[in-house]
């Protein structure tokens, strides 16, 4: 019972101090079926009536553990409906997602998972989509971000609340959640997840190894320091945020949909912290998010701002700089179009390097049938080489692109295909494009036309092969 009592005082107060939730609002939670989760879900559950509000299950099956990962789905099911709340769950093969984008696996879960709470979320009306993060989350984050290399923001962590995400549990303890579903007021039994306590994924060893390391030999509050950190990186971060947002209303000429132009003499009259977030602020204000923005990016354009010449910059993701001695203009197309970012003639026979991506694309020619056969969804495919029209190009996903897809005998949206694959909306532009003169031939991985298949009739066979490379292999290559 005192583990009970500890974490949902622990949770309410975090709830109050952050003003994460209103009476009437409806929270979607994201429960994954293991500890945290299931203990958040009991949790907020257990105080419904004490807060005013009303809850929703949502489960996403990454399909990455089999059996394993549909059994998490019927807990998850059996435990919304023993509490008598309503329960989303979807089923996505985020494998073939992680294989088709060349992401970690970790990465393609994240994406995937996010875009499917979101989409819930909107689907229900939720007010609110609640997480499980706990405080050792918190500390494993935080020292994540340090090994790769991070700023002030990085050290402030995950947010208690970001927009309609809220982390209830943000300030306890895991050894606090174990208790709590392990007591008998709880009961209830949540699943494990085998492959979190195997040292295969950076944060698995990261918890596993270096954690451990940190505690015996170096630090045994450790945790406890790394959570002060996150609490002064916040508050310094909230500091400089509000500054940068009051800079950059003082420094902009002009702003509309998609489009924002800065005074480029003001915006340097800033000291270079200020300076950083507000390139930050500029670019989330034509893009909606930071996605894919890093400090080498930033770093560049200030180096471009302070050479004083007119440049054009392009950013990952579809923001567009511009510097003209009137003003820096941040553009970007609308939110669901990506502009082009890349685009190379193929080398036929031959391969051809895609930097952007980092993906080869190899071509053979032959007069004979090249087996096997190799379907659609592969990331080796064969053409009638003779339906080729004028030069085949690899290049990115553009808004109004269509293909026949194999089997078909009307055309669709590459969009519609992106939705269908599940492929998240910030990673198409990652997959690449197969064209000739007058149509898609190949949307990698996903989709081959119907018009370039190869038939015993065939006297011209083009093998097309995509394949990730590393940038270091290929310096210079074109």
């Amino acid at each position: 019972m005192a583990e009970t009592f500890s974490l949902i005082e622990t949770m309410l107060a975090t709830i109050r101090r952050h003003s994460m939730l209103e009476r009437g609002d409806k929270i979607l939670v994201a429960v994954s079926g293991g500890p945290d989760s299931v203990a958040l879900l009991h949790a907020l559950w257990s105080v419904r009536d004490e807060l005013g509000i009303s809850l929703h299950v949502a489960h996403l099956n990454h399909s990455f553990r089999g059996r394993e990962s549909d059994l998490d789905a019927e807990y998850v099911r059996d435990l919304a409906a023993n509490l008598s709340l309503d329960c989303t769950v979807e089923k996505i093969d985020v494998p073939q997602i992680q294989r088709s984008l060349r992401l970690s696996p970790e990465e393609a879960a994240r994406l995937v998972r996010y875009e499917f709470l979101e989409r819930a979320a909107v689907d229900i009306r939720a007010d609110r989509i609640a997480l499980a993060h706990t405080a050792d989350d918190q500390v494993e984050t935080v020292l994540l971000n340090m090994l790769r290399g991070t700023g002030l923001d990085g050290l402030a962590g995950m947010p208690p609340v970001r927009g309609k995400v809220i982390r209830p549990l943000i300030a306890i303890r895991r050894s606090e959640v174990e208790g709590y579903v392990e007591s008998a007021a709880a009961d209830l039994h949540p699943r494990v997840d085998i492959t979190n306590l195997l040292p295969m994924y950076t944060r698995n060893r990261l918890r596993l190894e270096l954690l451990p390391l940190l505690r015996r030999e170096f630090n045994p509050e450790i945790d406890a320091a790394i959570l002060r950190l996150v609490e002064l990186a916040r508050e310094d971060t909230a500091y400089l945020n509000m500054e940068s947002k009051g800079a950059l209303g003082r420094v902009t000429v002009s702003r509309e949909e998609g489009a924002i132009a800065l005074d480029p003499a003001g915006l340097m009259s800033y000291p270079v912290a200020i300076r950083r977030r507000l390139i930050r602020e500029a670019v989330k204000a034509v893009r909606g998010e930071l996605a894919d923005i890093g400090f080498a990016h930033v770093e560049e354009l200030l180096r471009l701002l302070g050479a004083g010449s007119d440049f054009e910059y392009e950013l990952p993701g579809g923001a567009f700089v511009e510097r003209t001695r009137q003003a820096l203009r941040f553009l970007s197309s609308r939110p669901l179009e990506l502009p082009i970012i890349y685009c190379y003639d193929l080398a036929v026979p031959g391969r051809t390097y895609v930097p952007e991506i980092e993906v080869a694309v190899e071509t053979e020619v032959s007069i004979t049938p090249i087996e096997p056969f190799r379907p659609p969804g592969s990331m080796e495919i064969v053409l009638n080489g003779d339906s080729i029209v004028g030069k085949l190009k690899v290049r990115n996903w553009q808004p109004g692109d269509r293909i026949r897809p194999f089997g078909l005998h009307g055309s669709k949206k590459v969009q519609d295909i992106f939705v269908d694959a599940k492929i998240p909306r910030l990673a198409r532009h990652r997959v690449p494009l197969i064209v000739d003169d007058e149509k898609v031939v190949w949307v990698a991985g996903l989709a081959l036309s119907e018009l370039v298949k190869a038939t015993k009739a065939t006297r011209k066979f083009l093998q097309l092969r995509c394949t990730p490379e590393l940038a270091s292999v290929h310096s210079g290559m074109v």
